[in-house]
């Protein structure tokens, strides 16, 4: 594995809450794991600038298929890392919020790495 999935991974290590994690299923393939992440991040990106966020504007950022992009969002809204606010009258239209403990965690990651930075 080459060094920058190394290092991602740890970073996704540091984020968990510290209960063993069940088995993905499928399990996300290393692309996969970057993909999620770059769809979490973008989401809190949105957030912080205080927009909300789409399905349709995600598949257009990162590049991926509608399908694909819908797909993921369902596996990060099993895992509880966002949640979905669906629009019935079409599906991407839907809004990605991350849930409090997502952005707990992302919060206490900051803290650590600027108390890293200190020392």
């Amino acid at each position: 594995m080459f060094a920058p999935l190394r290092r991602f991974r740890a970073l996704l290590a540091r984020l968990g809450s510290g209960k063993p994690c069940r088995q993905a299923e499928p399990p996300l393939r290393d692309g996969g794991i970057v993909l999620a992440a770059l769809m979490t991040e973008a989401i809190r990106q949105r957030e912080v600038e205080g927009h909300a966020t789409t399905l349709r504007q995600l598949h257009l950022v990162l590049g991926v298929s509608q399908p694909a992009a819908l797909r993921l969002a369902h596996r990060l809204s099993r895992e509880g890392v966002v949640r979905i606010e669906e629009n019935m009258s079409d599906r991407f239209e839907s809004t990605l919020r991350l849930t409090p403990e997502t952005r707990d965690r992302f919060l206490s990651l900051r803290y650590e790495n600027i108390a890293e930075t200190v020392s």
